[in-house]
């Protein structure tokens, strides 16, 4: 038996502050190359492949820093995964569904036009497909990766304050809306980041998170909506 331990080069790699931020990093980037690719160009395939590409980048950063792939990120799938899934996106249609059907109906929001029900059906359907995985990379990118590297090192708390930060900061779009705007980020990111602590797996939360973004795109583009008289929290997240 050895007199002294050493630690394996891949443990010390995952352990350095400098490759927890280079990792975290090559997320932010490719993300937000494809909120680029989208906001300044309207160019769909391009968002969506960008927003593909974070899967495969936080599965090369996970390899690198000595991990197995994604699973460190709370990405690991079987039946039981996939049922917090579900649920999540279950949760996530009822309550933004009664949610967006009582700002109706307080007068928040109010619908402009209404399409027919193939074009409505067709519609909701891309644009399911089109904000899940923008929800699924934002997740890995501001609750996923943190876990995988802050767990152990913060509490509980700790980390949910400071994924709740990082998410707001993700959103570099919406500073112009100003603290209420801000505000509400931080809420949802608290809500969003407290099933990962009790599942230690980033499902529930995935499923939970992609139908509020569905709800905001179709309530813009399939469902068009203007603000009612009083004012609206519909920031987008």
């Amino acid at each position: 038996m050895p007199l002294v331990q050493t630690t394996s080069p891949a443990r010390t790699r995952s352990r350095s502050w400098r490759a927890i931020f280079s990792g975290y990093l090559a997320l932010a980037l490719t993300y937000h190359a494809a909120e680029y690719a989208m906001r300044f160009h309207q160019h769909i395939p391009l968002f969506l492949g960008l927003m593909l590409a974070v899967i495969p980048v936080g599965y090369m950063v996970g390899r690198l820093q000595g991990f197995q792939g994604l699973s460190v990120w709370g990405l690991q799938f079987n039946r039981k995964y996939a049922l917090l899934l579900a649920t999540g996106l279950a949760l996530g249609l009822l309550v933004n569904g009664l949610a967006f059907a009582l700002r109706l109906w307080l007068g928040i929001e109010v619908v402009t036009f209404v399409p027919d029900f193939p074009n409505l059906v067709s519609q909701t359907l891309l644009f399911a497909v089109g904000t899940f995985l923008p929800s699924l990379a934002e997740d890995i990118v501001t609750r996923g990766y943190l876990f995988g590297h802050l767990q152990g090192r913060l509490s509980k708390w700790g980390f949910v304050l400071v994924s709740s930060t990082l998410y707001v900061l993700n959103h570099l779009y919406s500073f112009d809306n100003g603290f209420p705007a801000l505000a509400y980020l931080f809420a949802v990111g608290i809500m969003l980041a407290i099933p990962l602590l009790y599942t230690r797996n980033l499902w529930y939360t995935v499923g939970a998170h992609g139908p509020a973004i569905l709800y905001i795109a179709w309530g813009r583009m399939c469902l068009p909506w203007k603000r009612g008289l009083l004012p609206s929290l519909a920031f987008g997240y």
